[in-house]
């Protein structure tokens, strides 16, 4: 099997362990609803974090890499924008089909895309304009604004896409030269520890039972967890590490540039393991609203290929 693999062009190597890792997103990502009654999302990604941390550190030294940052000004800024971008989409998760929060935090290119033109004056053709009304288009569809089963709980997905939007443009900007793995430790630690802050906020000023029968994944406080929690905690730090060090090997590989397109498995990944585990499965004109999300993605992506390539 090695063989096989070491055998391809390091591109195509590149794209399919992408696709392996984030497949493998899809399915951890999943088994958040299974505590997602248990505790709030603060203490989820606090217990995560105490994993994830002695996972990636094991990593970073099998592959001997560093773990500790060199550019901290930037990429404390790209952890606050992406920490953000997490708590919202894990917050609402357990509320909404996961393939629907998903398009949301997918809107990301779109978002690079506008704040691109409107901070950095880039310019843009009609392709990606396009692009962006076919985009906003799709959030329409999925999330249907106005409609019975809307609430504005469902607008938080978008401000992830907006959130990880932020967090991409300050990697491409200020962060090319930095170790991935000390960038993906900075935001381990750092949303371990808000997590911690926003239980124990939550704890100490509980907001009211009302609010928190409306999205109780969002507003908990500390929770009494048995063993079994810490399980699959384990079993969900342990999916997500091998996703990243897959993804990591991946983009070792080939151009960012090139791997972008296929992060978008991710939705087809997470839509299928919310059907098999949960029988989840968006209507109708939510299907239609995540196609055309990823084809405005897609879109935006090949197009700013192009560009860079004219201008090399």
């Amino acid at each position: 099997m090695s063989d096989w693999l070491n055998s391809i062009k390091p591109a195509t190597r590149g794209a399919i362990l992408l696709i392996c890792g984030i497949s493998v997103f899809g399915f951890s990502d999943n088994l958040t609803l299974l505590v997602s009654d248990l505790v709030g999302v603060g203490q989820f990604h606090f217990s995560r974090s105490i994993f994830a941390i002695i996972l990636v550190a094991l990593l970073g030294r099998f592959l001997g890499v560093s773990v500790l940052p060199r550019y901290w000004k930037p990429i404390l800024v790209r952890t606050a924008f992406m920490v953000t971008a997490i708590l919202l989409y894990f917050g609402v998760m357990p509320m909404m089909p996961i393939a629907e929060a998903g398009a949301g935090l997918f809107t990301s290119p779109i978002f690079v895309l506008i704040f691109s033109v409107i901070w950095f004056k880039e310019r843009i053709g009609l392709r990606r304009i396009i692009a962006v009304i076919m985009g906003a288009c799709g959030v329409i569809l999925v999330f249907k604004p106005g409609s019975d089963g809307f609430s504005p709980y469902h607008i938080l997905p978008v401000m992830a896409g907006a959130c990880y939007a932020m967090g991409s443009i300050v990697t491409f900007r200020y962060l090319r030269d930095e170790s991935p793995l000390a960038i993906l430790m900075c935001f381990i630690v750092s949303i371990g520890i808000c997590g911690g802050l926003a239980a124990s906020a939550l704890t100490v000023f509980p907001v009211s039972t009302a609010v928190v029968e409306q999205a109780p994944f969002l507003f908990k406080g500390w929770q009494t967890v048995n063993n079994i929690y810490w399980v699959w905690m384990f079993i969900i730090a342990f999916g997500a590490s091998v996703a990243l060090s897959l993804m990591t090997q991946a983009y070792q590989l080939a151009e960012t540039s090139y791997l972008a397109v296929y992060e978008y498995t991710y939705l087809i990944s997470v839509g299928f393991f919310s059907w098999l585990f949960w029988g989840s499965v968006p209507g109708f004109w939510g299907i239609i609203g995540i196609i055309l999300i990823i084809f405005a993605g897609i879109i935006i992506i090949v197009a700013q290929q192009q560009s860079d390539e004219k201008s090399n």
